[in-house]
């Protein structure tokens, strides 16, 4: 559950203010003081557990200023507003405050912390449903960090609340004491909430080491730092591998090891942080939950599983997909290779890792039919060079898909990202249009049933922007909605599916839609010029819809001319949600107008978006998000780069895009990606290189990179029954759809395909749909 809404279990609506007194002054005879968890987005009634909330009684939906969908409620006026919901008590202004609930609220307007609490918190580091982490200093000034533990909250398979698992971890710690395990400092009770203060140890955490110092990521990669990160490596690994050893002496077991829970300090010794699971041996009898890609899939307890999670560490030192392992255990063999490959690792290293993590390498006797084995012959031998290879691989992937088809369902076709249940459910992105578009641009067999299934998930008796309803409203969006269903039927030839789905959006109301090219404007601007061809009627909206954007960007963030690096929000500049895909669809309308105001908007647009992007320190360019840099396709600088090199024979003066160019293909020849999918990952890429190539940008760096990335797609490949699929985000499940899955996959290695063996195949620039140049 959200955190802010976490611990609800029954929702009452009463009809006024006196029923709403009525039933909590009933229900407080009956329960009134039994113990619960608080929720914070609510207001305690008297000691609980009844809270209340000032919000909507029926789901309903509305834009934000940014376009953005959120959940609504209606203002006095009638009129659709956003319905808050944070970690803490926040009715609109407007809402009407019953007298009966004044003294909770005035209750809840001091700020100011206990004067018993002690600490003064100068840093929050996490927040959970269990409590929170923060950095703090003590009344002496010392440096400490404090977790807080919400009791009734945060529940473990074993019963556990998070206050609970504290008081476990202060004796745990106190128990394991050392200069390898983080220290404590002190633990208290305070208004319910234990909070457990633990030394500040200086350093940073082994994931975030992994990825500053991997040269797998680092587009100056060579290979003496491919040897220095090695040496590296190994010593932190045998360092923890001999904590944990004398953890395990004392017949406890640490329980939760990942890299998350290791501080590297500044000379590089290791502290092993997080006891919560700590148990004894003999009381460790299984995992149920854990970190993803460091839990066995046998769920294993004891010091077993502590050597699985210490192997998975190891390993992801130099291959961190050890995710996959849950989903296709036979990957230990791809990554272990890759590893020993990429890093000089002899056999012993990887015969130790195997041994630790003890998982099923050989076919089930239920799949070993000829198929299944192909499947695991292609995976393994995944040979770039060899075009037959390359289409079984497709062929591979179209059976994959075909088999996870559900037809019985009504929310969504093939399995894939979560987001595709906050939209409609056959979206180009997330849903089966994309897949659909992915089959048949790659000349695989479809089954009809898929068609009819988008007809009726498409169907009319759903209004366009009925932002009220219960369901997924539909939108009319590119990539969420009408405007990319319409598409992928115009392109396949299904023309009175596609007139039937643009009379929708062109009768739709677009007043509510954001700028952004994913589900907004430029999207729906894209959509009607690739349907106008030659349409005054149509042409004339595409240029209102500029009109539009060119007023919607100049209200945009505005740059501060004083800050040399602007911060973008998380996944809010690039292609799909910033301001580049206002500048691809200005650049479309002026190739076909040749006005100059849209070439105009297109470079300031683009201009808006590179800003945000800063220089790595390996001399690649990345959109610079604060706490990280991306180079992806959807929010990174590559989608940037897609535009802008499509922008550069347009402008008289394009050295400073040529130079952003050269900075943003150094990210996208970078040879890791944790994910394979198009929008965050590498068919993203592969996509970007291919592009480059068919502009004639390419160089003989870019050409190695596209092979390389191509061939590195065998990390991810999944064998899948009888065919191969790949995992979607944060490689915790298979997906099927075009953004982060197996549909994605299979434009990328068409695109490859067909530029190596078919260069003048025409329909390469539909494979990302409305994105690539001449589409």
């Amino acid at each position: 559950a959200d955190r802010a809404g976490a611990g609800k279990f029954v929702t009452i609506y009463p009809e006024n203010d006196d029923r709403l007194h009525l039933v909590l002054t009933g229900l407080d005879d009956l329960v009134g003081g039994l113990p619960g968890p608080y929720i914070l987005s609510d207001l305690r009634w008297n000691d609980g557990p009844l809270f209340v909330r000032y919000g909507a009684f029926a789901r309903a939906w509305t834009r934000d200023r940014r376009g953005q969908r959120v959940a609504a409620l209606r203002d006095p006026s009638g009129a659709l507003v956003e319905d808050r919901r944070t970690a803490g008590f926040t009715p609109p202004d407007w809402a009407p405050t019953p007298a009966f609930l004044r003294a909770q609220i005035d209750a809840l307007t001091d700020d100011a912390p206990p004067t018993d609490f002690g600490h003064t918190i100068t840093q929050v580091l996490h927040y959970s449903n269990a409590g929170g982490v923060y950095e703090a200093t003590d009344r002496d000034g010392a440096r400490v960090v404090l977790k807080e533990g919400r009791p009734y909250a945060g529940l473990t398979p074993d019963g556990r609340d998070a206050a609970t698992r504290l008081t476990d971890e202060e004796a745990r710690l106190r128990l394991l004491a050392g200069p390898d395990v983080v220290g404590v400092h002190d633990a208290f009770t305070l208004h319910e909430h234990r909070f457990l203060v633990l030394r500040h140890v200086e350093g940073t955490t082994l994931n975030a080491q992994m990825a500053h110092r991997s040269p797998a990521v680092r587009a100056d990669a060579t290979p003496a730092s491919r040897l220095e990160y090695r040496q590296w490596a190994l010593g932190i690994a045998e360092q923890v591998e001999r904590v944990i050893a004398r953890i395990h002496a004392t017949g406890y077991v640490h329980g939760d090891l990942h890299p998350g829970n290791v501080i590297v300090t500044p000379d590089d010794t290791v502290v092993l942080l997080d006891f919560e699971a700590s148990r004894r041996v003999d009381e460790h009898e299984s995992v149920l939950m854990g970190v993803p890609g460091y839990v066995a899939p046998d769920h294993r307890g004891g010091f077993a599983a502590d050597r699985y999670a210490l192997a998975c560490l190891k390993l992801a030192l130099f291959c961190p997909l050890t995710s996959l392992l849950t989903l296709d255990s036979r990957k230990v063999g791809d990554l272990l290779e890759h590893a020993r490959r990429t890093y000089a690792l002899d056999k012993a290293w990887a015969d130790a890792i195997s041994a630790d993590l003890n998982l099923p390498t050989r076919r089930n006797a239920r799949d070993g039919s000829r198929l299944a084995q192909r499947v695991d012959e292609t995976v393994r031998a995944w040979d770039v060079h060899d075009p037959e290879m390359m289409l079984t691989a497709q062929v591979m992937i179209g059976r994959s898909l075909d088999v996870a088809a559900d037809y019985s369902r009504a929310d969504r076709l093939w399995p894939g990202d979560p987001r595709q249940f906050t939209e409609a459910g056959f979206g180009l992105a997330y849903g089966a249009a994309g897949v659909i578009h992915a089959l048949d641009a790659a000349g695989l067999d479809l089954d009809a049933q898929a068609l009819d299934w988008l007809d009726d998930a498409t169907s009319a008796d759903r209004p366009a922007t009925d932002l009220a309803s219960h369901a997924a409203p539909i939108s009319v969006g590119l990539f969420d909605g009408l405007a990319g269903a319409g598409w992928l039927h115009r392109l396949h030839g299904r023309h009175h599916a596609a007139d039937a789905l643009l009379a929708r959006v062109l009768d739709a109301d677009l007043s509510a839609l954001g700028p952004d090219l994913y589900g907004g404007l430029a999207g729906v601007g894209l959509y009607l010029l690739s349907e106008s061809d030659g349409d005054p009627g149509l042409l004339g909206q595409a240029q209102d819809i500029a009109s539009r954007l060119r007023r919607q960007h100049t209200e945009r963030d505005l740059l501060d001319p004083n800050d040399p690096a602007p911060v973008a929000r998380t996944d809010h500049a690039g292609l799909m949600w910033g301001a580049t895909g206002t500048a691809l669809f200005a650049l479309r309308l002026y190739e076909w107008t040749g006005d100059p105001d849209h070439l105009a908007l297109a470079t300031d647009a683009l201009d808006h978006d590179l800003a945000h992007c800063t220089r790595a320190d390996d001399g690649s360019l990345q959109v610079n998000e604060g706490w990280r840099l991306m180079p992806y396709l959807a929010t990174g600088s590559v989608g940037i780069g897609l535009v802008a090199a499509q922008l550069i024979p347009h402008v008289p003066e394009p050295e400073r895009y040529l130079r952003a160019l050269d900075g943003i293909t150094a990210a996208a020849c970078v040879p890791f990606t944790i994910e394979p999918g198009v929008f965050y990952g590498r068919a993203g890429l592969i996509h970007y290189l291919t592009a480059l190539a068919r502009l004639g940008m390419s160089t003989p760096a870019t050409d190695i990179a596209l092979a390389g990335h191509v061939n590195a797609l065998k990390l991810h490949a999944l064998r899948h029954r009888t065919g191969i699929g790949f995992p979607g985000r944060g490689l915790l499940r298979m997906s099927c759809d075009l953004a982060t899955g197996s549909a994605g996959i299979l434009t990328a290695l068409k695109a490859y395909s067909w530029l190596i063996w078919d260069e003048q195949r025409p329909g390469w620039d539909h494979l990302l749909p409305l994105l690539l140049p001449g589409a």
